[in-house]
């Protein structure tokens, strides 16, 4: 099985490409998303990797039209395989080894092209469009909101290149209804998609799913309708944290069952989203960052009470106190959403170990932060001889651990 390999975009940091958007006269409308980052390399035959590149797209169209702008750097275009995949996983193969040894392609690929790109084979850049060798009216219909792909696949020799560009252009009219896709459901201390655990921490990312101008709950317990929204599993309303536009971030419930989907719906207002099914896992575990990115500097307090930092290392043989989002059920059990009654510590079932650096660290206790809804404490005994400075930090329950790339500051011992 080829492997994949390409870019990872956090699906709460996609809003950050650069749409271009266009209102038309017949009430459609169109946008465009382009990859901007660094190129990404197309690897040899024999390394069996499929290059991925993800667009991830915040707007809710019904579409009618689609079309692609590709830049890849290569010799010879016909050991490629290029496809593109919609929101809806729906392929289209604009090429399939086509045009042998053809330097590079750079084009747009579009269903109103006279001619396709497999017969034609320009060797001047820039040409086109062209039509693929599928239709992307395959995507006619569909919804535009989530991630599309496109993968790149050497099946052809070893040598290798470079995709350099990516864009998609897509024209259709406006969803009015609250619309979300699987894709961009998921948990909010580590920005990643995917099953969600019980008493977790939920962010759901979508288009029309609240007010233009965000709303969060007020002080204590949360309410399970927010300006306007009203967020349900199983057709139960769960309690909700905040509400805008873009984003609404709720807690699920201490009941769901693990191993069987829960069905999510936003309503606000008086329209109603689709139904869409989550997995549920036992835990899926997520740390707490400074910056809210899901990356970098974790949300860590000392043993002295103050905020880790660089400027504000924990010392070697103390404790440090870690939150985090999705550990899962916790005994006694308790309601989401609602504060953490006083003089009760509600302990996770699951057991939850910690690492430092690489090392194992010691879980002195591991529960439902006090005074504090959808969050977790993980008091960790930083008990192995660790270098100073930045450190990687993990927490893992149940077999799942939290997100890479989450760090904590390190003292040397006095």
């Amino acid at each position: 099985m080829r492997r994949p390999c390409g870019i990872a975009i956090l699906f709460a940091l996609v809003f950050l490409l650069f749409p271009a958007a266009q209102a038309q006269q017949t009430g459609t409308e169109t946008v465009t998303y382009t990859y901007n980052g660094n190129p990404i390399r197309i690897f040899p035959d024999d390394a069996d990797v499929i290059t991925l590149v993800n667009l991830f797209v915040p707007r809710a169209l019904k579409i009618t039209n689609v079309t692609v702008r590709v830049q890849a750097s290569y010799s010879g275009v016909g050991d490629l395989n290029l496809y593109m995949y919609s929101a809806y996983a729906t392929r289209a193969k604009l090429l399939e080894r086509n045009c042998g040894s053809l330097l590079n392609i750079d084009t747009t690929f579009d269903d109103a092209a006279p001619s396709k790109y497999a017969d034609v084979c320009p060797a001047q850049a820039g040409l086109g469009p062209f039509r693929g060798n599928e239709p992307l009216a395959n995507y006619r219909d569909q919804g535009s909101l989530g991630i599309w792909t496109l993968a790149i696949e050497n099946n052809g020799s070893n040598k290798a290149g470079w995709l350099t560009q990516f864009a998609v252009t897509i024209t259709g009219t406006p969803v009015v209804a609250p619309t979300f896709v699987k894709q961009t459901v998921g948990n909010t201390a580590s920005l990643s998609a995917g099953a969600i655990a019980p008493g977790e921490m939920v962010s759901i990312y979508g288009y029309a799913l609240g007010p233009v101008t965000p709303v969060s709950a007020p002080a204590g317990n949360w309410p399970t309708y927010l300006a306007g929204t009203e967020v349900f599993f199983d057709g139960t309303p769960v309690p909700i944290a905040f509400t805008s536009n873009y984003l609404v971030q709720v807690q699920a419930p201490f009941q769901l069952t693990p191993g069987k989907p829960v069905n999510v719906q936003i309503k606000y207002n008086s329209a109603t989203s689709a139904v869409v099914p989550i997995d549920v896992a036992v835990t899926a575990p997520g740390i707490f960052t400074v910056t809210s990115s899901g990356i970098g500097q974790a949300k860590v307090v000392n043993s002295d009470g103050t905020l880790n930092s660089v400027l504000n290392p924990a010392l070697m043989g103390s404790y440090i106190t870690a939150y985090v989002s999705g550990l899962g059920a916790v005994d006694p059990t308790m309601t989401a959403g609602q504060v953490p009654p006083p003089g009760t510590l509600f302990t996770t079932v699951q057991g939850v170990a910690a690492s430092v650096g690489g090392m194992p660290a010691k879980v002195t206790w591991a529960g439902v932060a006090p005074g504090l809804i959808g969050v977790y404490q993980v008091n960790i005994l930083l008990d192995q001889p660790l270098q100073a400075g930045t450190q990687t930090l993990v927490v893992s329950a149940a077999g799942n651990s939290s997100q890479k790339d989450v760090t904590v500051e390190i003292a040397a011992k006095k």
